[in-house]
């Protein structure tokens, strides 16, 4: 009898430890986080102004006059702020993320998308590529139209 009693005792003591568990909260999403302008890729530069494509560090904003912070937050609200040579802009909304695809939507309406990629390093978003165009002096002391894209990309601190 003092077995059976003890073993439903222990029986009894298990299922109360096993019931206390407490549920894992699940993990945030991977671009939860502040994030921070790290540089800029440039592409489609030929001819004279081949040497323009690649990477700019825009990690120091001392030297580049840029700088744009990103914080994420896990109820899918994010805010930032951007300086760009004096100028300061705050700016917030909310986030969605499918698959690695990023969708911020200020809260003017604005979207910007980004890729989360995170094969590097510290992990990466990777903005659109946006076409621009701008005037530059060529080896011929001419001053030229030239067609290129940009693309930021942020590195999380």
């Amino acid at each position: 009898m003092k077995r059976l009693l003890y073993l439903i005792c222990v029986v009894v003591f298990a299922a109360g430890l096993s019931s206390c568990n407490k549920d894992d909260d699940p993990a945030p999403a991977p671009v939860v986080g502040q994030w921070s302008v790290d540089r800029a890729r440039y592409a489609g530069f030929t001819g004279d102004f081949a040497s323009l494509n690649g990477d700019e560090d825009l990690s120091n904003p001392t030297v580049t006059g840029y700088r744009d912070d990103i914080d994420i937050k896990s109820d899918n609200t994010f805010s930032g702020t951007e300086r760009s040579n004096g100028s300061v802009f705050d700016y917030k909304g909310t986030w969605t993320l499918t698959n690695n695809d990023l969708v911020l939507k200020e809260e003017a309406g604005d979207e910007f998308k980004y890729t989360y990629d995170n094969t590097t390093t510290p992990n990466q978003l990777l903005g659109e590529v946006l076409a621009r165009s701008g005037r530059f002096l060529n080896a011929n002391r001419d001053t030229v139209t030239v067609n290129y894209t940009v693309q930021l990309i942020y590195a999380k601190k």
